[in-house]
C-alpha cells in the first residue's frame, strides 16, 4: 500500500515543490501543480491550454473559450511545458510512478465560458468540441511526457464539478438560475474516451472526484483503473457501491481520500482509525491481501494548506499506509 497526493500544492517555487513532492512519496508522486502562482497554473488554466483548436482567454469571470489565441492562453500552455521539464529533470533518480494530473473535460465544460457567453457545459456542440479537443490534447500531453521521463506514466483525471454537471447545479452566468443537467449516459462515454486517451501513457488512469455524492454509477462505468474519493463521511450504502466495482475485475483499485487540507497536524492514529472504517466499509479483512494495491490520499489538492502543513500531512498518510502494509 502507498501514499500519494492528488496535483495542487502551496507554494511558488515549483523547482523545490517536485524535490519535495518526490521526497516525501517514493511510490507514486503527482507532478505538482501550484495555482499559487496565479493565471494558468491554475487547474482549468493548465488542462485548457492543452486544447487543440480551442484557444482560451481570461476573463474577470473566469478562463474561456475564444474566437483566436490570447497572451494568457499561451502563457499558460508555456508554463505547463517548463513545469513538465522541471518535474521530468527530478525523476532522474526517483524509482517511483509519476501521475499527471488534468482537470477533465466535464469539469472543464462546466468552469469555462463561451465567447458569447454562458457556460460550455450548456451549449451541446460546445460540450462535444471540449471532449473531443480533450482528448486529442492530453493523449498528445501523456505520450509526450512518457517520452521524455522515459517511462510508464499514470494519470488522474480530476472531476470536481461531476456531480454539479449531473445534478443541474451549474449556475448559468447571472448566477441566478442553474443549467441542465447533463445526461449521466452522455457522461459516461465522455469519460470513458477520456480514460481512453489517458491510457497513452502506459499506467493506471484514476478518476477523482471529490464531491459528497462522486455518482459512482457514472464514475465506475467509465473504465478507470482508480477511483479517487473523499470517503471522510462516507456511510453503508456507498461503501457497498464501491464495494461493488473493486469486486468486478481484480485490477480495480480505490484510493482513499482520508485528510482535508485544513488538516494540518494530523493524527496517525486518528488517520489509521478512519482507513480501518474504510477497510470495514469494503468488508476487507485485516489480513486480506486485497489492500496491497489501494492508496491513501488526501480527501483533494493541498493547494489550501500551508507549504509546512501540506508535507506533514502527506507524512502521516505514508506513516498509515507503512503500517497497514507491514
Amino acid at each position: 500500500m502507498i501514499a500519494t497526493a492528488l496535483g495542487s500544492f502551496a507554494g511558488h517555487d515549483y523547482a523545490a515543490c517536485c524535490r519535495a513532492v518526490l521526497g516525501e512519496l517514493v511510490g507514486r508522486a503527482p507532478m505538482p501543480e501550484l495555482p499559487a502562482r496565479g493565471p494558468g497554473a491554475d487547474m482549468i488554466g493548465r488542462a485548457a491550454s492543452l486544447l487543440p483548436g480551442l484557444p482560451v482567454d481570461l476573463q474577470p469571470s473566469g478562463w474561456r473559450l475564444a474566437q483566436g489565441p490570447s497572451l494568457i492562453g499561451r502563457r499558460a500552455r508555456r508554463m505547463l511545458g517548463d513545469d513538465r521539464e522541471i518535474f521530468v529533470e527530478h525523476l532522474a533518480d526517483w524509482p517511483g510512478t509519476p501521475t499527471l494530473t488534468v482537470a477533465g473535460p466535464l469539469t472543464l465544460a462546466a468552469r469555462l465560458g463561451l465567447p458569447r457567453g454562458g457556460r460550455a457545459v450548456g451549449d451541446a456542440g460546445a460540450l462535444r468540441d471540449i471532449a473531443q479537443s480533450w482528448t486529442a490534447g492530453v493523449g498528445d500531453f501523456v505520450r509526450g511526457t512518457a517520452r521524455l521521463a522515459e517511462r510508464p506514466v499514470a494519470v488522474q483525471i480530476d472531476e470536481p464539478c461531476l456531480a454539479m454537471v449531473l445534478d443541474g447545479e451549474v449556475p448559468d452566468e447571472s448566477g441566478r438560475h442553474r443549467l441542465d443537467p447533463v445526461d449521466g449516459q452522455r457522461a459516461r462515454g465522455v469519460l470513458a474516451d477520456a480514460v481512453d486517451a489517458a491510457r497513452a501513457g502506459g499506467e493506471l488512469v484514476a478518476l477523482h472526484c471529490c464531491a459528497d455524492d462522486p455518482h459512482l454509477d457514472v464514475l465506475g462505468a467509465a473504465g478507470a483503473d482508480a477511483l479517487s474519493l473523499d470517503v471522510r463521511a462516507w456511510a453503508g450504502g456507498r461503501w457497498d457501491e464501491l464495494a461493488a466495482w473493486c469486486d468486478a475485475a481484480p485490477d480495480r483499485s480505490p484510493w482513499l481520500g482520508l485528510v482535508g487540507a485544513d488538516e494540518e497536524e494530523p493524527d496517525v492514529a486518528d488517520l489509521a482509525r478512519r482507513f480501518a472504517r474504510a477497510r470495514a466499509g469494503l468488508d476487507v479483512a485485516e489480513d486480506s491481501p486485497r489492500p496491497a494495491d489501494w492508496a491513501l490520499t488526501p480527501a483533494c489538492g493541498l493547494a489550501g494548506a500551508s507549504e509546512n502543513g501540506q508535507w506533514r500531512i502527506l507524512r502521516a498518510l505514508a506513516g498509515v499506509a507503512d503500517d497497514a502494509g507491514a
